[in-house]
């Protein structure tokens, strides 16, 4: 018998069905051929990965069909299979996955509807953070407006796409009875998924807000982010939008650095 890890290296690319040897000599029936002991494990193997994949991205499911759903997901299994036991994670690189599949085809909306399906598993999963009060706001000097940073809640995710996907994502809900024939020319989407109080909510955004929130997750200051707005929108409103952010309840809390007095 080979060494402990030679052995599981073996019994893993067997699963993968990338393994020749044989290694059903080191394998004890007990009951089961060593053959039908190693098809259980693969099978489970597979049929956990594929349920799991679907409940993360069941839109995805819906769209490609069970078929190619399940031969999708077994290409996958073999680029990214699992580090850990706890499957919630194996979703993340599947957007990045489709991307490679279908960039020049006639579904390359697919990885887009994906990664706003990660990101409501990510929502989902987050941990919890109480919303920025609007006090805080106002206690902060007017003069220190421009350097005044506002962070994101942990529940929130940001994401943008050229395709309509948040109709694409609606048309394609359980309770949904669209029949539309939605155009991928129709009109891009700038998005902000979010739990707020249990639920996950979906909203979007209009391209100077979107910039506005997408600005303070990369930890710029508010002069900074109105700048970006405004390069992205000439008719930007800051005032609306902040009371947008407090209506959805994005931000979670503020820092500002008063200017240094100079001697």
């Amino acid at each position: 018998m080979p060494p402990l890890r030679e052995l599981q290296q073996h019994i893993v690319a067997h699963l993968f069905e990338e393994q020749t040897t044989d290694i059903t000599p080191w394998i004890s029936p007990d009951g089961i051929t060593p053959v039908s002991r190693l098809r259980i494990y693969r099978n489970n193997l597979h049929e956990g990965f594929i349920k799991t994949l679907a409940l993360e991205f069941p839109v995805v499911h819906r769209l490609v069909g069970e078929d190619y759903f399940r031969q999708l997901t077994r290409s996958f299994l073999k680029s990214h299979p699992s580090r850990s036991g706890d499957l919630h994670h194996i979703g993340a690189p599947f957007p990045s996955f489709l991307r490679a599949q279908f960039a020049d085809s006639e579904y390359r909306y697919l990885p887009d509807i994906a990664r706003l399906e990660w990101a409501c598993q990510e929502c989902l999963v987050a941990e919890e953070s109480e919303p920025l009060d609007p006090a805080a706001l106002r206690a902060v000097p007017l003069e220190h407006y421009g350097t005044l940073r506002l962070s994101l809640r942990s529940a929130c995710r940001l994401l943008d796409s050229p395709f309509p996907i948040l109709r694409i994502w609606e048309a394609n809900q359980p309770e949904s009875a669209a029949s539309e024939l939605i155009s991928l020319d129709s009109a891009p989407d700038f998005l902000l998924v979010c739990r707020t109080t249990g639920r996950l909510r979906l909203h979007r955004l209009e391209p100077g807000h979107y910039r506005l929130l997408a600005s303070f997750a990369a930890g710029l200051g508010l002069e900074e982010a109105l700048a970006a707005s405004l390069a992205c929108d000439p008719r930007f409103d800051l005032g609306t939008a902040l009371r947008r952010c407090i209506e959805h309840r994005v931000l979670a809390r503020i820092t500002f650095h008063p200017p240094r007095s100079i001697p």
